[in-house]
């Protein structure tokens, strides 16, 4: 019996230095311990991610400093054309064309030249921004958050204009909304009048066009935002008795304020540079694209047509910086 006494009294002693042990040698924390076991070599050698990268930064790179070293000066330089705008004024210096000069922005800027076109593509890119966001907020947010048959098909008409060009789309909307495009027809079977006649070359034309080619572009930007949302969120606010309405003004479109923002800066860019549509339905009004196609292929003047481009893709990123200002620093999805 005594014999057991000590036993059991040693095992004790035993466990209690085990214990002992254990407490002192305190465990890492899960996440320290998650870090560990997930680090691989990738994560230990940085610098192998940047070399792969390389090819594709080398790439943008020459595909953007490369054209912008040759349009800068080309558009201080005057080039007359085939119709000698750009021509010294009489009684010059025979040297002062060959100078650098500031007469292809001004020209580009007066009410009499260009400056209507790049009020049409401001307009239109506004307008175009605007309706794909409202029109392609629902379907979005019913792809990111629901599952329901047919999704897949869904999301395959969303994404068909992604297989057409832009002058493919211009050539629908005149089967549509040309002069004897189906629309009109249909109309004029039900109420004797061809309404929207022609109207595939007019600004709302225009408008209907480019907001199909971005609608892929607009879902496919609002569907990865809001699968990024915790939904967690949302159930919070519903236990503090907030409605539907509420939770999705109070909630939702502040946490999703960022993709917004996005979707209108990428579509508004989109819309900007455009060519293939309006190549097709620019009838009755131009736009800044089609200005500089013209300029450089139908009149020669090089230096007006670089002065275009270089106005244009300064617009373009001035909307992106203050679509980027207004987000205030929070996660932004594109550019």
């Amino acid at each position: 019996m005594a014999g057991e006494g000590r036993g059991a009294a040693a095992g004790s002693a035993a466990d209690r230095r085990a214990a002992a042990g254990s407490a002192a040698a305190p465990t890492a924390p899960p996440s320290r311990r998650r870090r560990a076991r997930g680090s691989t070599g990738a994560e230990a050698r940085p610098w192998l991610g940047a070399a792969l990268c390389l090819p594709l930064l080398a790439f943008l790179a020459v595909c953007f400093v490369v054209p912008l070293a040759g349009l800068v000066p080309q558009s201080l330089t005057a080039t007359p054309g085939v119709l000698g705008r750009a021509l010294p004024a009489p009684g010059a210096a025979a040297g002062a064309a060959a100078g650098l000069t500031l007469d292809n922005y001004a020209r580009a800027l007066a009410p009499g030249g260009e400056l209507a076109a790049f009020r049409h593509s401001l307009v239109l890119s506004a307008s175009v921004a605007l309706l794909s966001l409202g029109l392609c907020l629902p379907p979005a947010w019913l792809l990111a958050r629901h599952r329901f048959r047919g999704q897949g098909a869904l999301r395959t008409v969303l994404a068909l204009p992604l297989t057409f060009s832009g002058v493919i789309v211009g050539f629908l909307a005149v089967l549509v909304l040309g002069r004897l495009g189906l629309l009109p027809a249909l109309l004029a079977a039900l109420t004797g009048e061809r309404w929207l006649a022609g109207s595939a070359y007019t600004l709302g034309g225009l408008v209907a066009a480019y907001v199909y080619f971005e609608v892929p572009r607009a879902v496919l930007t609002l569907e990865a935002a809001f699968r990024r949302l915790d939904p967690e969120v949302e159930e919070a606010a519903a236990t503090l008795g907030a409605g539907p309405w509420a939770r999705w003004r109070l909630v939702w479109l502040p946490l999703a304020w960022p993709a917004l923002a996005s979707t209108l800066a990428v579509t508004f860019a989109a819309s900007m540079g455009s060519f293939g549509v309006a190549l097709v339905l620019a009838r009755r009004l131009t736009v800044v694209p089609l200005s500089i196609y013209t300029q450089y292929t139908g009149f020669l003047d090089s230096g007006l047509a670089a002065a275009l481009c270089l106005l244009l893709a300064a617009v373009t990123l001035a909307a992106n910086g203050l679509l980027r200002a207004a987000v205030r620093g929070r996660e932004w999805v594109y550019g």
